[in-house]
């Protein structure tokens, strides 16, 4: 499996995904009703998240690994959207830009020099669509426009 994030390459042997976790979640408010259940508030798509779990073994691939998650925390710190991609053989995912919420590593089996032989971790990433949030917006501006045009031509 490659994936890829921005200049980030999660491949075999160096840096691989093992798990690939999405969530997404629906935008809905209660409304509190006088006598009556409450009412559901609709407030339109909420971002989707995406987990990537790995594990790697630094030291048997030359360390490129742990150059990688420096490269990803620096990432994670710079709050900056980057273009997700899968490529599973002749399939191609392009998912959009995603930014970076967490990054957290486990390291196990210390060698002899304190240097550790397996490092699990996981990106946690937020889908960033400004732009299909924008159009939703001007949509519901627009729409409440053509509505107050409506109800002016009727009376």
């Amino acid at each position: 499996m490659l994936m890829g994030w921005g200049p980030f390459r999660f491949t075999v042997p160096n840096y691989s995904v093992e798990t690939i976790r999405r969530s997404l979640q629906a935008r809905v408010e209660p409304q509190p009703v006088i006598g009556a259940k409450p009412t559901l508030h609709r407030l339109g798509p909420n971002n989707e998240t995406i987990s990537l779990e790995s594990t790697f073994f630094p030291y048997h691939f030359n360390g490129r690994g742990l150059a990688q998650l420096a490269g990803v925390r620096q990432a994670v710190n710079a709050v900056t959207p980057l273009m997700l991609v899968h490529m599973n053989g002749s399939l191609h995912n392009v998912f959009g830009r995603w930014v970076a919420t967490s990054v957290d590593d486990e390291q196990t089996f210390f060698n002899a020099f304190g240097a550790a032989e397996r490092v699990s971790v996981t990106l946690s990433l937020m889908q960033d669509d400004r732009l299909s949030s924008r159009s939703i917006a001007l949509e519901s501006v627009l729409s409440a426009v053509n509505f107050g045009l409506s109800v002016r031509l009727g009376f």
